[in-house]
């Protein structure tokens, strides 16, 4: 058997419990004030109090360690979303759905602004890793939305107006992600004071009902004018 480097044994013995936490913590907090160019895995470790070393040992690299803070944060409120099932009352559904979006605002004030920063850079300048969010939990997620919508709209066939739906569902709670720090400076408690979470969350739920009722009244007026065009149409060419 080859022996241990003396490098990876000195990694070993600095890993201890907390120490990967406390790189992601340190990470996301560096990347959200100076950008994944302009951080660096030095001082990430050293603000962590680990050896850089670790980095590699956890993460592969710079890029492996941004990966994993800009992902952790959206694995996490996919993995309390509820399942897209049209047979759940919506009511019920949309409280579980806007709850597991809502959950970063009840973070620690450090820890949201830095999930806020990070989520705003990555809009503004984004890299590679976006691309793979989207593709790896994003995407898949939207479609089974798009699907149950369908369903409770009475839609056989996917269109672009159950995607603008959905799209609206999720922007509701997205502004709350980029616009929170925002929101709280004009108007101070409203996503942090007491009550703030329940708050916000009942009005949510109340304004996707309203959406998605809305979209349903336009499917079928749509079908009525259709059934009352049909015949009219058909009286016009007996006359003929």
């Amino acid at each position: 058997m080859r022996a241990m480097s003396k490098s990876n044994k000195t990694i070993q013995n600095e890993e201890g419990p907390g120490r990967r936490e406390r790189l992601l913590t340190e990470a996301s907090r560096i990347f959200a004030l100076k950008g994944f160019d302009k951080a660096s895995t030095r001082e990430i470790a050293q603000a962590a109090g680990a050896n850089i070393g670790l980095i590699a040992y956890y993460f592969g690299d710079k890029l492996g360690l941004y990966r994993e803070v800009m992902m952790r944060p959206v694995a996490d409120v996919i993995a309390r979303m509820p399942e897209a099932d049209a047979s759940v009352p919506l009511r019920e559904w949309l409280e579980s759905f806007y709850g597991a979006f809502l959950q970063p605002l009840q973070l620690d004030e450090e820890a949201l602004a830095s999930l806020l920063r990070l989520c705003g850079r990555e809009m503004i300048e984004p890299t590679a890793v976006y691309q793979d969010i989207c593709t790896e939990y994003i995407a898949p997620r939207h479609l089974e939305l798009v699907q149950m919508l369908a369903q409770r709209c009475g839609v056989t066939e996917i269109d672009t107006e159950l995607h603008q739906l959905a799209f609206g569902l999720v922007a509701l709670a997205h502004d709350y992600w980029m616009s929170a720090d925002h929101m709280e400076a004009l108007v101070p408690g409203m996503v942090r004071g007491p009550g703030a979470y329940d708050r916000v969350l009942g009005r949510l739920v109340g304004y996707g009902e309203a959406l998605i009722e809305h979209e349903r009244a336009l499917r079928q007026a749509a079908k009525t004018k259709a059934v009352v065009v049909k015949p009219e149409k058909a009286k016009r060419a007996r006359k003929i």
